[in-house]
């Protein structure tokens, strides 16, 4: 008696390996687009901006002038300490990844964990459950989050913190607005740590989204960083 072919497991035709081999190349190609992104916004721009600073140095130190030497001293010390920690956060980012389970699924899961790693208290209002944003979207997102949420432990002094996702017309806003002290924006980052160099990176991110991101202070009343951007992709975006 012959065996039956009903349930033998289908073998992939030889013809498709080559389809196979360029995608293949091509997740390859964007990975690697990815990581020279990440790469540039998280440490080329802090060493661009300390080689600046070292000429002003060894001007003040020639001049004998050691107000201005301490300063400039002062501003490559707290932009190396920036890139360290932005070094950390880049070998961490490409050790883990995005959650496999998409965006809401990994700020739900740092809400739940945000307590007992910062000592702040997290909601999160979730009024998009059916959020569907291609990956590379999802990971700009993610790191405007985390990012946002760095500057409340480290700037802000705050207590309770919330993360709202919402839809808005023709987009998605996220609002990140914390009980804190009023943080001193510095639009430009161009004052290493002290100015915040992470807020000048979350809208290099949000203008790859084809959005938006506004920071907004007011005594007595914390800080709020929103993030608009639109749903449907812009056709310059770079990807990654």
């Amino acid at each position: 008696m012959k065996p039956q072919q009903g349930n033998r497991p289908a073998i992939a035709a030889p013809e498709h390996a080559p389809l196979e081999r360029e995608a293949l190349r091509t997740a390859l190609a964007n990975e690697r687009q990815m990581m020279a992104n990440e790469v540039h916004d998280s440490l080329a721009q802090g060493l661009t901006y300390m080689r600046m600073r070292m000429s002003l140095l060894r001007d003040a130190i020639r001049d004998g002038d050691d107000a201005r030497a301490f300063k400039y001293w002062s501003d490559v010390d707290s932009s190396l300490t920036n890139a360290h920690r932005r070094l950390r956060e880049l070998i961490t980012y490409f050790r883990s990844r995005m959650d496999p389970q998409g965006l809401q699924h990994a700020l739900q899961e740092m809400t739940e964990t945000f307590l007992d790693r910062t000592g702040v208290a997290l909601e999160f209002a979730n009024r998009v459950p059916d959020l569907d944003l291609p990956v590379g979207r999802e990971v700009q997102v993610f790191h405007i989050v985390q990012e946002a949420l760095a500057n409340v432990c480290k700037h802000a002094n705050a207590r309770r913190a919330r993360l709202t996702l919402e839809g808005t017309g023709a987009g998605y806003e996220i609002v990140v607005e914390d009980d804190g002290v009023v943080m001193a924006a510095d639009p430009n980052g161009e004052r290493g740590e002290a100015g915040h160099y992470g807020i000048a990176i979350m809208r290099e991110r949000a203008s790859r989204l084809g959005g938006e991101l506004t920071l907004d202070s007011a005594p007595g009343a914390g800080t709020r960083v929103r993030l608009y951007f639109p749903a449907m992709e812009p056709q310059t975006e770079s990807g990654l």
